[in-house]
């Protein structure tokens, strides 16, 4: 069996799960950078004819290529997913993938909001055409650590005012979940939905809106905060949709939150992908161990 043809079931069973376009883009992008090696080199295509070599030079090809760790750990990880899953569905009876290893990432601190900056942005936003809309955006965003694909399709009927609850519908792996809401973003939500959401249809059931009364589109929020942060005077990292997503699980545990309940509210798989956030909290942990120094207590 070739690749392209393991590809090809591969993809019917991403979307028999319901996989997000983003997923299959994702993999999509690997599918046509190792098509392309193999036959740039004359590799086989057939699978039983494909080794860990084989493989491995198609990593050290995109480092050649100029890819960062990130991009050539993203291709690694997708070539190991379509062959573990063809292996395990019994498509293939050697994995070529196995011992490939997965490219070492730099540990770097990723971008991540603050309370101060988030109250710059809303600040800012008071001065502007639809200053409502974008304090309801930023404060939805920092009070809900939400995906901004799951922001914009939120609901009239996904706001659960009374229960103090979202309701997030669609979320990574089409999973639904319910996400808390605080006091401060529920006022800010409501002022918008009073006096400046106006649909340009009457089916228009989407909570936040363009200027347009149209849906508004995850673009379109990536463009109102890069703008935002133009005018406030922030990098534009700091005010990226997936910055502010940092930032709420920043503040969580730095308030007392736990790990467990904050997997739960942002909707992650494992709770090994919530504990990363713990390393954005050196000067917390700092302070902990300086109340709580073993040595200091000898």
């Amino acid at each position: 069996m070739t690749t392209e043809q393991l590809w090809e079931q591969f993809f019917y069973n991403l979307r028999v799960q319901r996989r997000s376009q983003a997923t299959l883009s994702f993999y999509q992008v690997t599918r046509q950078k190792l098509a392309g090696y193999l036959t740039l080199e004359g590799y086989p295509q057939e699978v039983p004819g494909l080794t860990i070599q084989h493989l491995r030079s198609f990593v050290m090809w995109l480092e050649a290529q100029g890819l960062n760790p990130g991009g050539q750990h993203a291709h690694v990880r997708a070539v190991k997913a379509l062959f573990n899953w063809s292996c395990r569905e019994e498509l293939i009876t050697v994995n070529p993938a196995t011992r490939l290893a997965l490219p070492p990432l730099p540990r770097l601190r990723l971008p991540t909001v603050t309370s101060s900056e988030t109250q710059r942005l809303l600040t800012t936003a008071k001065t502007w055409d639809q200053p409502l809309r974008d304090a309801a955006i930023i404060m939805m965003l920092f009070d809900t650590g939400l995906r901004v694909s799951e922001l914009v399709k939120l609901t009239r009927q996904d706001l659960l005012a009374a229960q103090g609850l979202l309701r997030v519908r669609g979320g990574k792996g089409e999973k639904d979940r319910t996400v808390p809401i605080g006091t401060r973003t529920l006022t800010a939500l409501g002022a918008y939905q009073r006096r400046e959401r106006r649909p340009r249809w009457p089916h228009v059931e989407e909570l936040l809106l363009s200027h347009r009364g149209e849906p508004l589109t995850r673009s379109g929020v990536g463009i109102r905060l890069a703008r935002l942060s133009v005018a406030s005077e922030m990098p534009r990292e700091l005010t990226a949709p997936h910055a502010f997503r940092r930032g709420f699980a920043v503040e969580f545990l730095r308030n007392g939150g736990d790990v467990f309940t904050l997997q739960q509210i942002m909707g992650h798989a494992s709770l090994d992908m919530t504990r990363r956030y713990v390393s954005f909290l050196d000067e917390d942990l700092k302070s902990a161990h300086l109340r709580f120094s073993p040595g200091d207590r000898l």
